[in-house]
């Protein structure tokens, strides 16, 4: 695909996508080839942009400009530029191991084309960075359309009945979420993405037909750990295959009822928590269930520093398969001075993404005349430590376990005491029960 084929696509997918999701279904592809001359080339685009606007042009407000030193910019825009590739073909794993779930058909390379031109809008948003005030409302539409559009796009290239493209299309975009999520938490430093390129190049120069191309990693590389996930989602697709039979029926009954949509509707919402706790719940299938919150409310301490609390809450949500149990507590100086906030959460789902902590590894650090800002793992827990000793403010975040964070934020008289605020939890007890659940699931 040369440029002006290129600029065609672009512009067929976002202007008239119900004539070209048929078209792009049936040409003929290679893993090799969608990166090269397609996906390599758009995923720049948010990249660039938001370097010219962050390290060039600059956030302006009350009269005063700031910018990001070029060579941090630099980096920045880089390291996001790989980590969206990778994204893209961890993406296209899921989207392909959960096709039979949504009785589509199995087919890498269909999985990377319905992704990669689905993401087509929200690249192309990511121009609209650079427009003062207007950006983010930009950004927030192209997303969107980058979901409808994916919408649109999985009956031609997964070959998923329409009526199973609603369900499909909600699992793809939480999982995509959550990843996203966790990219921008360890964001600060990731290895081996060349291989990706490579690996892809390869297996296009293989002669391997849209049908049959793979992309094979050394299971010991970092990729490999992605792929190996890759192959969790098959697994765990696999395992839904025989509910999704068993509901088969039902639809086909529902279907002669008056009211066969909202049945088709609900058994899409059904299927959609179906495969999130296929992929991020036990081996039975079950969600994973996170701690009880007074469980986690009962570890903040009555006070910290001499500062006593003031006030605690806890709360549990639960959705698409998913749960997440938070309990937060807040403490104060009797001069009102001092001020923290200590929050202790549990999401067991993330504890499922081992691949991702192979991949990605966190070592930052920046330090100004008003303080400093770092990054990094230490004894497998991620760290972050943020403090500006001018406003007395800081931010000290701990990730145990791959499953519970815990963080103290607020205004001290020296970062050491908001550190220790996170010191006063049992961190060694949070290790243990994350332990005890990855051996029980």
């Amino acid at each position: 695909m040369n440029h002006e084929g290129l600029i065609s696509r672009v512009k067929s997918i976002l202007f008239d996508p119900r004539r070209t999701w048929p078209l792009i279904g049936e040409e003929p592809a290679t893993v090799a080839g969608l990166y090269t001359r397609y996906i390599m080339i758009l995923a720049a685009l948010p990249a660039i942009f938001t370097f010219i606007k962050t390290s060039l042009i600059g956030y302006g407000m009350f009269g005063v400009t700031v910018r990001t030193g070029i060579v941090a910019g630099l980096f920045g825009a880089v390291l996001t530029y790989a980590l969206s590739l990778v994204l893209v073909y961890v993406v296209a794993l899921i989207i392909n191991a959960l096709a039979p779930s949504f009785r589509g058909q199995k087919n890498q390379v269909q999985a990377l084309k319905v992704i990669a031109y689905a993401y087509t809008a929200a690249w192309v948003a990511g121009i609209g960075v650079i427009i003062p005030w207007l950006g983010g409302v930009i950004g927030v539409v192209g997303g969107i359309y980058s979901i409808y559009l994916l919408y649109l796009g999985l009956s031609h290239t997964m070959k998923n009945p329409p009526e199973k493209s609603l369900g499909y299309t909600v699992v793809i975009v939480l999982i995509t979420l959550v990843l996203s999520l966790l990219i921008g938490v360890l964001v600060a430093g990731v290895t081996g993405i060349g291989a990706l390129g490579a690996g892809a190049m390869g297996a296009g120069a293989a002669g391997k037909s849209s049908n049959s191309s793979t992309v094979v990693f050394d299971k010991d590389s970092k990729l490999g750990q992605l792929a190996a996930f890759g192959e969790q989602m098959k697994a765990a697709g696999e395992r839904m295959e025989a509910a999704e039979s068993r509901s088969r029926s039902a639809d086909r009954g529902g279907s002669r009822d008056s009211g066969s949509s909202a049945g088709s509707r609900d058994a899409d919402v059904a299927s959609a928590e179906a495969a999130m706790a296929a992929l991020f719940g036990g081996k039975d299938g079950k969600p994973l269930e996170a701690l009880e919150p007074e469980k986690l409310k009962s570890l903040l301490p009555a006070s910290i520093a001499g500062m006593p609390r003031t006030g605690t809450s806890a709360n549990r949500e639960s959705g698409m398969g998913m749960q997440i149990s938070n309990a937060s507590a807040d403490y104060a100086s009797e001069d009102g001075k001092q001020r923290i906030s200590l929050s202790v959460s549990d999401a067991p789902m993330m504890a499922k993404m081992g691949a991702f902590r192979g991949l990605m590894s966190s070592e930052s650090s920046s330090e100004t005349q008003d303080g400093f800002e770092k990054t990094y793992t230490r004894n497998g827990r991620h760290i972050e430590e943020k403090w500006n000793g001018r406003s007395g403010r800081g931010t000290y975040g701990v990730m145990v376990g791959s499953r519970f964070t815990v963080k103290a934020e607020g205004t001290a008289e020296s970062f050491q005491q908001i550190q220790s605020a996170v010191e006063s939890i049992d961190l060694a007890k949070l290790e243990a029960v994350a332990k005890a659940g990855a051996e029980q699931h």
